[in-house]
């Protein structure tokens, strides 16, 4: 797929340090994000052109590639801006789902044209075309190749002084693209080696099969994207298993407070959140509030390990039955 603090000084000096470092992390992070994206329109249009003459279905491939990989990259250089505007270098609320959502789109529309790509290298390898001119083909992947290592080092450069969720997609984005590019230069180039000798009948298998190689890789990454980020963006209520987990762990607790309210739970791809109304008791003190919060978040991550728990204190309450 294409697809900090520094401690400073007392006083003001050492907060507008962290902030001038903060914001100069931004900025190298966010002239990454243009690059590639403005980047990848011309070698879009490169790989289709060099696709129509050389007639290599596996520059057509790279080229669809390319083409489904641009719209993550729209989404990356809308959340780069977005994240610019908090100016810190996290993912603010909202930018995280706009890069699940990105990745989701991709992967529905790689599983179609993938599929479509298996079915035309699969036709070719069973009728050879008369002509495919590998030294036209290897035309645009030395640039692209130079392009992702070139990308690929400024994101390892990057990754050494930020902790940023979107740079590590980045680091690891061009790492595998880098080593997809080399592979596809030397099938290529033993490709024209093969014709270059008289073999080009094998040469002529050697595309397809190259392609078909890219095209299950995009398939892989299609489902799994698709899947893992569907995950992500739908929000499922805990089965009633996970309910009867948390009500346990409540009656555990029962003598620090008066009375259950509503309970808000939902789970988010592996992550489970849990919301918990509790009326307290008129006499306790935050500590006693913040200590009780503690001790149901321990218990809770014991069932949940990838939690949010956040505990609503409500209003004193006398218990059921009661009266006045």
């Amino acid at each position: 797929m294409r697809f900090i603090t520094t401690k400073g000084k007392e006083g003001e000096m050492g907060t507008s340090e962290a902030k001038t470092d903060e914001e100069q992390e931004l900025e190298d992070l966010k002239r990454l994000v243009d690059i590639a994206f403005l980047s990848i329109i011309p070698f879009i249009i490169l790989y289709f052109i060099f696709g129509y003459f050389s007639n290599a279905i596996t520059i057509y491939t790279i080229a669809f590639d390319y083409g489904l990989s641009l719209i993550v990259q729209v989404f990356a250089f809308q959340s780069i801006r977005t994240i610019q505007k908090s100016n810190i270098l996290k993912f603010p609320y909202g930018t995280g789902k706009l890069e699940n959502f990105s990745s989701f789109l991709y992967g529905a529309l790689a599983i179609p044209t993938s599929l479509f790509i298996i079915y035309t290298a699969a036709w070719r390898f069973m009728s050879p075309p008369e002509f495919i001119s590998f030294s036209l083909a290897q035309i645009p992947l030395v640039p692209s190749l130079l392009r992702s290592i070139w990308l690929f080092r400024r994101s390892s450069k990057l990754m050494q002084k930020s902790e940023s969720p979107m740079v590590h997609s980045y680091y690891i984005n061009f790492k595998v693209t880098t080593l997809f590019d080399i592979g596809v230069l030397i099938g290529i180039s033993f490709g024209f080696v093969l014709v270059s000798s008289g073999q080009e009948t094998l040469a002529y298998l050697l595309d397809p099969i190259i392609s078909l190689i890219l095209a299950l890789y995009m398939l892989y990454c299609g489902i799994t994207l698709t899947v893992g980020n569907f995950k992500v963006l739908i929000d499922f209520p805990l089965p009633e298993q996970d309910q009867l987990k948390i009500m346990g762990v409540l009656a555990q607790q029962y003598e620090s407070y008066e009375n259950i309210g509503n309970i808000y739970t939902r789970s988010s791809g592996k992550k489970r959140f849990i919301e918990i109304e509790l009326y307290l008791k008129k006499d306790m003190s935050l500590k006693e509030i913040s200590k009780l919060q503690g001790k149901i978040e321990k218990h809770l991550q014991e069932h949940f390990p990838e939690m949010r728990f956040i505990l609503i204190p409500m209003k004193y309450k006398k218990s059921r039955g009661k009266k006045d």
